[in-house]
């Protein structure tokens, strides 16, 4: 939710600039600082008043901030390379005055480099190796708090009586993709085919383990230990169920869904939270969003509101819109598959700016920077590297704080599908980013 501004200090904006992109970046910068940013010509209730506060965007003066005409709704073309200023921030698009903090932050936001011609990895993904932030080295870095944060000490510099900008707890959240609850249960004839494949690959250690396997013992049904881990931490996690219809081999999960699994996920519902995981196809039929969360709505009894792509496939502003379409208020599809990092430039969850349309939607969305198969199969880290690296990005948050969602699948620990010792690894982080949380409470 997004935090109530009605006492926030006001903070007076003079521009001839009108366009939404502006009036959005100020809300998410205010929404951050714990500001609350208005144009001089609003109109009010409170009728005309001397501001105490007062700005200007563009042009110059002793208390004005740098113009760039991409947040006049220009189209200015690929984002220039990066410079570090003398603080070491990363900016970008400079102008007379100096950078324009603001402009970056709308470019990071709204994902403006996503809607130009790309080639797509081999999941029609745009990669991250693609972005302007890998490019020029600020993936892993929280670059829109940093530049937020930045404003917010211009402006204190300006108007020493303005209070201290909001302090946002640090705040982990589990998360889980599940595509497959059982490994060997419930398979139907896609089991029967990866039994065959064990014994023609060489693997009859992993046949006989499916023949001797059952609903409890089984090395992706983890979800017992999951939630006793949770339980251990206070932690409320939230489960993302894939619930295709067995027409493509990239959706794995079993359909007609097993009775053992709904039962299950009902159980769940009642101490976590749970969201739709759209199937691979989606993207290209978004008919399947509806089908699939209707599913989902049918088993646990409620409206559901929350979403993960699987794949994390998805293309702007089409599937975002599609989403909306079907009811979903809040997408956690924000982040590379390629890379670990910042996909948007920040932690905390924001409304996604329609770029085609120019206009903030009610679609949520929550970024992630972390994501365990990223971790061991792209960047082909090892356990214990893997977990230094999710905890050097949850340290790079410091002082700004804000939710750090870790991104793994119940399967992520089957010691017989490659990944020996990552029980440790992700119980050790989830201690670690806990002690995080309790160490920076916020205010």
């Amino acid at each position: 939710m997004s935090p109530d501004l009605t006492s926030a200090p006001e903070i007076t904006v003079t521009t001839e600039i009108r366009h939404p992109r502006l009036r959005y970046v100020l809300r998410v910068v205010g929404e951050d600082l714990g500001y609350r940013f208005r144009f001089a010509n609003d109109r009010s209730v409170f009728g005309q008043r001397t501001p105490r506060y007062e700005i200007r965007y563009g042009g110059y003066g002793s208390r004005a901030l740098p113009h760039h005409p991409l947040l006049s709704g220009k189209d200015t073309g690929p984002a220039p390379p990066a410079q570090l200023n003398d603080r070491g921030l990363p900016v970008f698009f400079l102008t007379d005055a100096g950078p324009d903090l603001l402009a970056c932050i709308f470019f990071c936001l709204s994902r403006y480099e996503e809607y130009a011609p790309f080639t797509p990895d081999r999941h029609g993904r745009f990669p991250a190796e693609r972005s302007h932030a890998l490019r020029n080295d600020y993936l892993h870095r929280p670059v829109v708090r940093e530049w937020t944060a930045a404003i917010g000490h211009q402006l204190r510099a300006w108007f020493p009586d303005l209070p201290p900008s909001r302090r946002h707890p640090f705040v982990f959240r589990p998360t889980y993709d599940i595509d497959l609850l059982w490994a060997y249960r419930h398979r139907g004839w896609r089991g029967h085919l990866s039994g065959l494949r064990d014994l023609l690959t060489g693997k009859p250690t992993r046949f006989l383990q499916r023949l001797r396997s059952s609903t409890d013992r089984d090395p992706y049904f983890t979800l017992p230990a999951l939630e006793s881990l949770h339980r251990r931490h206070g932690l409320r996690a939230i489960y993302f169920w894939l619930l295709a219809d067995d027409r493509d081999t990239r959706d794995p999960n079993p359909y007609p869904i097993p009775p053992e699994q709904e039962k299950w996920m009902r159980s769940l519902a009642t101490g976590a939270d749970l969201g739709i995981h759209p199937g691979y196809r989606s993207v290209e039929q978004p008919a399947l969003i509806g089908r699939e969360l209707e599913r989902l709505e049918g088993i646990v009894g409620r409206a559901i509101t929350d979403s993960r792509q699987h794949f994390l496939r998805f293309r702007l502003p089409d599937t975002y819109c599609q989403l909306l379409k079907h009811g979903i208020r809040s997408d956690h599809s924000m982040g590379y598959a390629d890379h670990s990092g910042w996909r948007a430039g920040t932690n905390l969850p924001y409304l996604w700016y329609d770029l085609e349309r120019e206009r903030e939607t009610r679609l949520r969305i929550h970024p992630f920077a972390a994501m365990d198969v990223t971790l061991k199969n792209y960047e082909r880290l090892a356990g214990a590297d893997a977990g230094a690296a999710v905890l050097r990005l949850a340290s790079l948050l410091g002082s700004y704080g804000g939710p750090f969602p870790l991104l793994w699948h119940n399967s992520s620990f089957a010691e017989e599908f490659g990944w020996k010792g990552w029980w440790d690894v992700y119980s050790g982080l989830v201690e670690r980013l806990v002690a995080m949380g309790q160490a920076n409470p916020g205010s």
